[in-house]
């Protein structure tokens, strides 16, 4: 996940890509990092950014997949936002599940194991495909990615509590950044790992992307 945090208290979050144009009046199609999110409405400004510039729209129409921006009449200009970054504010977020919480929120956030012991902060989140990576700064200053994932995800606090499988945290055997297969296999190795994005584990925690 992106976030463009600045010194702002209400930061831009991506969450998707705007595709090809649909029909001929300036309709686009979107792709949802999360095909559930409820976030788009009509009447909602959102940021689109390609080729390093930014344009702040307005959305008119959203549904099935299909996003009108105002001001966009033709498949000519349509066009022109192909590919960009979709983009809406943190505040914009529905929130409607007061035992969840999203990714953005957690940056920065301490991580203990189940015993209180800190196992470093929360840097960012990596998106492997087959599940949800954190990258954690521990504090001897390595970066090691855990599989963000119910059951190893006891609680997100603050602090967030983990139950790491076994050689996770070892100085030894420890998972830098990067290694993404390494630690495909350290999931692997327990097999009640669920792999959704959004999520929720034995104890009631629930993890939503945006």
């Amino acid at each position: 996940m992106t976030a463009d945090m600045g010194t702002s208290d209400d930061p831009w979050v991506r969450i998707g890509v705007v595709g090809r144009p649909h029909g001929v009046k300036g309709a686009l199609k979107i792709h949802l990092d999360n095909p559930a999110s409820q976030t788009l409405h009509s009447g909602l400004s959102v940021q689109c950014i390609k080729a390093g510039k930014t344009h702040t729209l307005t959305v008119t129409k959203i549904g099935s997949g299909i996003i009108t921006f105002e001001g966009f009449s033709d498949r000519t200009v349509a066009e022109g936002m192909v590919n960009a970054e979709l983009q809406v504010r943190r505040s914009d977020f529905v929130d409607d599940d007061d035992d969840s919480a999203f990714l953005i929120d957690l940056l920065g956030a301490p991580i203990v194991d189940m015993a209180g012991a800190g196992l470093g902060i929360l840097l960012s989140f990596i998106d492997s495909g087959p599940q949800l990576l954190a990258e954690v700064k521990t504090p001897s200053g390595r970066v090691v990615l855990v599989p963000f994932v119910p059951p190893i995800v006891n609680s997100l606090g603050p602090p967030i509590v983990l139950a790491p499988p076994g050689g996770l945290f070892n100085d030894e055997d420890a998972l830098v950044a990067g290694s993404a297969h390494d630690v495909d296999q350290v999931a692997a190795e327990d097999e009640s790992v669920a792999n959704d994005d959004d999520s929720e584990g034995d104890d009631g925690v629930s993890i939503k992307q945006r």
